[in-house]
This record gives structure tokens, C-alpha cells and sequence, in this order.
């Protein structure tokens, strides 16, 4: 056999048949072909080590079990002697020598990204062109290698930090989600307790809750399903920056010849590639938890509530109609009354209800707050309206 062709066949032996680069920690499967163990994790993408199944070798398609995967430490030992011999993936002896002309490729052609023996260099091809030996062009080269990496490598870093961002959003999505399933039972749960016989004539709550949670969960499957998308593409793009990447770092550690071969499209394509953010997904719900007519056979119950300033907190201004109060900056002077609160800011309701259902609103400055029913059937004065320095209340 030819030497030249033989040292190609070993070297052809060491590449991986993904990658077509030197095998990096190399790793035999069932079926006995051996790969790159990064590029097999990444073409297969194996989620857990419970799902064991559907895979097959990339090469001959045989059935295997990714569990299988045994590392090829002898295989390891000869990728390592024969980069040790300045050879690669791709390169053979016949390589340095121009097949026309019978003499060594020594020139490059900046043009056209060629290497050339001296006598290409001379023909009226390349007479016009800048054509200098590898050695000179070689640090050039170089380092716009370099530059493609950095670029590459901070795109790289740019995609790691969108899926994460990604999969934050969509984690928090997926809680409100189910706290608003939960939120639409417990409210139609709730109101039905509430308004028993009271319920308008041809509605049952049962069929609108069902409604809504079906409303829901197609507002769900939806997102569900752009979010998916998204994350794909940023899978996808992900996988070919690390193929580029490893692409660049392998060419860049080759001899002069073989990292100029070709060299053009690799920067060009390197230089050229950008990140394509995914298209931003709403995950605001529309499907809300409301019963439509509820406020209306609510105030039905209504009770015409008014706060006892003889029990406010010295800092609680109360208002004149007694239906409003708020924090004061500095204690007030009051009446020293056996009922008033002394050490929390309190301030109790004057009426006394101790039976039957009975409904007010209770405002806020950021929302309205119902409430239906006093569950505990005892006096509402026995009620503690409790506030914080920065809130105000209506009653």
C-alpha cells in the first residue's frame, strides 16, 4: 500500500465521523463505532438516564443504549500519537505537493485563499494577485482566526444567557399558570358556597368554572407551544456555534498548509454569523377567574360599615364620615380610652353583626379587596383592621 494513502487511512481511523475532527474523549458504542463524547451527548441530546430509548449510532443506525457508553481509552492513546506527528483530519503526504506541476505548495494567494506551488503563483491566474509564502501570511491568519473565535465564543455566551433567560421565564410562567387554575376552582368553589339559592336562573357555576379551566388550558397549550419553538431554535443555534467553534480552535493548532486550506469561507462564514433572537412570547393570561353578574348579587349583601375612632391607634387619622382612615406622621393627642390600641395600629369597625351574611369592599391603594362573609359570625367591632405606614383604607 502506499505510504501516503496508509497514513491517511490511520488518520481517517482517529477522526470522528460527527465532528470529522481528532476524537476528544472518544467513546464506543453497542454496535462498536466510536465518537467524539461531546458530540455524541449533543447529537443525541439524552434528557435523564430514565429515557433509554429510540437511539441509534449515527453511522450504521443500529439500535443502542446511550447507558452503554464506555470510554475508548486505547483509541485516546493513538488520537494522541498521531497529533503528535503534525498530522489532521484531511491532510495526507500527497497534500504538499502540486499534482500539475510535481513541486511543493509553499505560496498562498490572498485572492483567492489558495495554496499554490511556485509555478502556479507565475501563471496569469494568479499574475495580478498577492501571492506571498504561508510563513509570511501565517500569523495574519492567525489572528483573524482569533477575532472569528472571540466573536463566535461571544455569541456563544449571548445564547447560554437567553436559554437560561428563557427558562426562568418559562418556569414562572408555569407557576402562575397553575396558581390561576387553582385560583378559578377555589373562586367558582367559593361563590357557589356564597350564593346558593341566589344563583341567576339558567347558569350553573359548574359549566362556567369548567369553561374557564378549558379556556385556560388552551391559552396554556399555545404558549406552551411557542415557548418550545423558541427554545429549539436556541438549541439549534447553540449547536452549530460549537461545531464552528471547535471547527476554528482545531484549524487554528494545524501546520501552516492545512490551516490556510479553505481559510477564506471559514472566516467569512465565521465573521458573518449572528445570533437570531427568538420572537418575544407574551405570557400575560388573559383567562381570568371572574364570575360575570357576581358584584351585582353581592350588594345584595351589602352592610354600611363605619370605623369606631375611639379604638383607632393614636398614628390612625380617621375621617369625618368615618369611613376612611389613614397613618399619621407624628401620635395624637386622643382621649385615653379603655378600648383604644395602644401598641399596634389597629382600628375596629363600631357596628356590631353577629349573624347572617353580609358583604363591603375594602379599598386599597393598589386594589380592591371584597369581603363576602364574616366567617366567624362574631361582632364586625371585634374585627381588627390592621395597616401599614404606606397604605390607606376606605371602608
Amino acid at each position: 500500500m502506499d505510504p501516503a494513502a496508509l497514513v491517511e487511512a490511520v488518520v481517517e481511523e482517529v477522526a470522528c465521523p460527527i465532528c470529522m475532527t481528532f476524537l476528544k474523549e472518544p467513546v464506543s458504542i453497542d454496535c462498536g463505532h466510536s465518537f467524539c463524547h461531546g458530540c455524541l451527548s449533543g447529537l443525541w441530546e439524552v434528557p435523564g438516564e430514565s429515557q433509554n430509548w429510540g437511539y441509534s449510532c449515527p453511522l450504521c443506525r443500529a439500535p443502542v443504549q446511550p447507558r452503554n457508553l464506555r470510554p475508548n481509552w486505547q483509541l485516546a492513546n493513538v488520537v494522541e500519537k498521531v497529533r503528535r506527528l503534525g498530522l489532521h483530519p484531511g491532510m495526507g503526504l500527497k497534500g504538499d505537493m502540486c499534482e500539475p506541476h510535481g513541486e511543493h505548495l509553499r505560496m498562498f494567494c490572498k485572492e483567492d485563499g489558495l495554496i499554490l506551488c511556485e509555478a502556479c503563483s507565475r501563471s496569469p491566474e494568479h499574475e495580478a494577485h498577492s501571492v506571498m509564502p504561508m510563513e509570511d501570511v501565517a500569523w495574519d491568519y492567525k489572528w483573524k482566526l482569533h477575532e472569528a473565535l472571540e466573536h463566535l465564543r461571544k455569541e456563544q455566551e449571548e445564547a447560554w444567557k437567553l436559554e437560561v433567560s428563557e427558562r426562568k421565564r418559562t418556569a414562572n410562567w408555569k407557576v402562575q399558570v397553575e396558581t390561576r387554575k387553582q385560583s378559578i376552582m377555589w373562586e367558582f368553589e367559593k361563590y357557589q358556597r356564597l350564593l346558593k339559592k341566589k344563583q341567576p336562573p339558567g347558569r350553573r357555576l359548574e359549566v362556567e368554572a369548567a369553561a374557564a379551566l378549558a379556556s385556560l388550558e388552551q391559552e396554556e397549550g399555545e404558549t406552551v407551544q411557542k415557548l418550545e419553538s423558541n427554545h429549539n431554535a436556541l438549541i439549534r443555534q447553540s449547536r452549530v456555534l460549537w461545531k464552528m467553534i471547535t471547527e476554528l480552535e482545531e484549524r487554528s493548532q494545524r501546520p501552516v498548509r492545512w490551516m490556510l486550506q479553505g481559510i477564506q469561507e471559514v472566516l467569512t462564514r465565521s465573521k458573518s454569523w449572528s445570533l437570531q433572537r427568538p420572537e418575544p412570547v407574551s405570557l400575560e393570561l388573559k383567562t381570568d377567574c371572574r364570575v360575570l353578574g357576581l358584584r351585582e348579587i353581592l350588594k345584595t349583601y351589602a352592610a354600611d360599615v363605619r370605623l369606631d375612632p375611639d379604638t383607632a391607634y393614636s398614628r390612625l387619622i380617621v375621617s369625618e364620615d368615618r369611613k376612611c382612615v389613614r397613618y399619621g406622621d407624628t401620635k395624637q393627642k386622643l382621649p385615653d380610652n379603655p378600648e383604644r390600641f395602644y401598641r399596634y395600629n389597629i382600628v375596629l369597625g363600631s357596628q356590631c353583626i353577629s349573624s347572617g351574611r353580609h358583604y363591603w369592599e375594602v379599598e386599597l391603594e393598589n386594589g380592591v379587596t371584597h369581603c363576602p362573609d364574616h366567617p366567624s359570625g362574631r361582632p364586625l367591632s371585634e374585627q381588627r383592621l390592621g395597616k401599614s405606614p404606606s397604605d390607606s383604607k376606605e371602608t
